[in-house]
C-alpha cells in the first residue's frame, strides 16, 4: 500500500484465529483471566488476589521483626551513649585532678 508521501504502510495482523490465554495475560496473572495459581510454597491452586495478601502478610511480619531488632538496637545504643557520657566525665574530673596536681607541683616564680 502506497502512500502521497511515498511511505510504505503494512496493514495490520489479522486477529488470532483461536484464542490465546498467553497473548491476554496481564502481568503476575497467568492467562489474563484471573484463575487460581500454584502456590510457590504449597504447590497447591490459590488464588491470585490470596497469593499476594500472604505475600503482603509475609512482608508484614518481615517489618516487624526489622523493627522490634531495630529497638532492641536503638535502646542499646542509648545506653552505650550514656555510658561514653559517664566515661568522658569521668575522664575529664581525672584530667583536671591531674592538671591541678601539676600544677601545686611546680615551683613558684
Amino acid at each position: 500500500m502506497a502512500n502521497p508521501d511515498g511511505l510504505q504502510v503494512s496493514p495490520p495482523p489479522p486477529p488470532p484465529s483461536s484464542p490465546d490465554t498467553s497473548s491476554a495475560s496481564s502481568p503476575g496473572t497467568p492467562g489474563g483471566l484471573g484463575l487460581p495459581v500454584p502456590s510457590r510454597s504449597s504447590g497447591r491452586l490459590v488464588d491470585p488476589l490470596e497469593e499476594v495478601e500472604l505475600q503482603i502478610g509475609d512482608a508484614a511480619f518481615s517489618l516487624t521483626k526489622l523493627l522490634e531488632a531495630t529497638s532492641a538496637v536503638s535502646a542499646q545504643v542509648e545506653e552505650l551513649a550514656f555510658k561514653c557520657t559517664e566515661n568522658a566525665r569521668f575522664l575529664k574530673t581525672w584530667r583536671d585532678l591531674l592538671k591541678e596536681g601539676y600544677d601545686s607541683l611546680k615551683p613558684d616564680d
